[in-house]
């Protein structure tokens, strides 16, 4: 029996072993401890409607910039006396004469045709930028919500680009239209060709820096060999863009109908009409019709650029102007169609803007001030 009974005790001590390889004991078994929270965790980024917002909504540093800029102009336009702003003007006129502007070109024609003018168009633009940045992320995709909040990044981070542009058109050209003068042309002539003259000589450059930063493109992104393609047909649009809305400001639009429409019947009386109404002349068709082939180069170049910075490369512009978005032909028709609405739409827009009169009261003291002849 004894035998036996060690047998059966080894073989209960074999299965109790079984047992024990194949569950832990309990006192092994233990719950996982919790850490007690002292503060709560740092918000991870882009994490929440906010966040993802801002920065699809292009909410940067450029932007607030901008922002302070706009507002402390318009609060020192609105808050200075109408002396305080007569003797800044008259400072900036002998500043300027000082600096060697003859009596080629007048007082009240400094003012009016140029310094006036310039920040009259500067108005014009940033109330009609919106428009553009708006259509130009919406053609590319965006959302309604993201696409409004583009509308007024991008509006308020070319204000100080916009300023100096404006600022040295109206100190600039002056001085080139007195040269001009002196080789033997009018006035008239000379003030056209002056504003080409100053455009074409360099800040065609500054112009490109203002579309690419508002439509979002950093610095870091931009690269030499894209401006091969953008300068040139940065060229192309100004000179149906930029230089016609500028020339328009403060002059009488011209129809685009024949002057006969305004005696002939019903119909064309009220065409004619319905054209002034909207202010679809001339200059619109220009500003619409001209610049739709240089804006879908432009806009070829910014979007590789923001979506590729650095890394983007000639051959990467070619494709997408061929095949837009989508890499198709009838893709990149498509997305000549969609710049073709945007440079109607804006152009409707800027050509709206132009055709309003802009009050600037901020001359009208020094301008009353002038003899007659001047």
């Amino acid at each position: 029996r004894i035998p036996m009974l060690r047998a059966r005790c080894a073989r209960v001590s074999a299965v109790r072993c079984a047992l024990a390889q194949c569950s832990p004991p309990r006192a092994c078994v233990r719950a996982p401890k919790r850490n007690i929270c002292t503060s709560p965790p740092p918000p991870t980024e882009g994490n929440g409607l906010f966040a993802r917002l801002m920065k699809e909504g292009q909410v940067d540093s450029g932007f607030w910039q901008g922002t302070a800029l706009l507002t402390g102009v318009v609060i020192a336009a609105n808050v200075s006396t109408e002396e305080q702003r007569s003797t800044a003007v008259c400072g900036l006129v002998n500043t300027i004469r000082a600096c060697g502007l003859g009596a080629a070109v007048t007082d009240r024609q400094l003012i009016e045709d140029h310094i006036r003018k310039n920040t009259a168009a500067a108005v014009n633009v940033l109330l009609a930028s919106p428009t553009f940045y708006f259509l130009f992320a919406k053609m590319h995709g965006s959302s309604l919500l993201i696409s409004c909040i583009r509308a007024i990044t991008g509006t308020m981070r070319i204000v100080p680009f916009m300023g100096f542009f404006y600022a040295s058109f109206a100190l600039i050209v002056p001085f080139v239209t007195q040269e001009l003068m002196k080789q033997g042309q009018t006035y008239d002539e000379a003030t056209g060709n002056s504003a080409m003259v100053v455009m074409l000589s360099g800040f065609v450059v500054l112009e490109a820096l203002v579309e690419l930063r508002g439509c979002g493109v950093t610095f870091s992104q931009m690269t030499l060999s894209s401006f091969l393609i953008y300068i040139p047909a940065l060229i192309g649009r100004l000179a149906t863009g930029v230089l016609t809305q500028q020339k328009k400001t403060g002059t009488e639009s011209e129809p685009i109908y024949p002057p006969e429409w305004l005696q002939g019947p019903t119909w064309q009386q009220h065409t004619a009409m319905s054209l002034d109404m909207l202010h679809l002349d001339r200059d619109f068709l220009t500003t619409a019709m001209g610049t739709s082939v240089f804006q879908h180069m432009l806009n070829g170049v910014t979007w590789i650029l923001l979506t590729k910075g650095k890394t983007a490369t000639l051959a990467d512009i070619g494709r997408f102007l061929v095949g837009g978005m989508g890499g198709t032909l009838l893709s990149g028709i498509g997305q000549f169609g969609k710049t073709f609405t945007l440079r109607a739409i804006f152009g409707f827009s800027w050509n709206w803007c132009s055709s309003q009169p802009v009050e600037l009261p901020a001359y009208d003291a020094f301008l009353a001030s002038l003899p007659a002849e001047q």
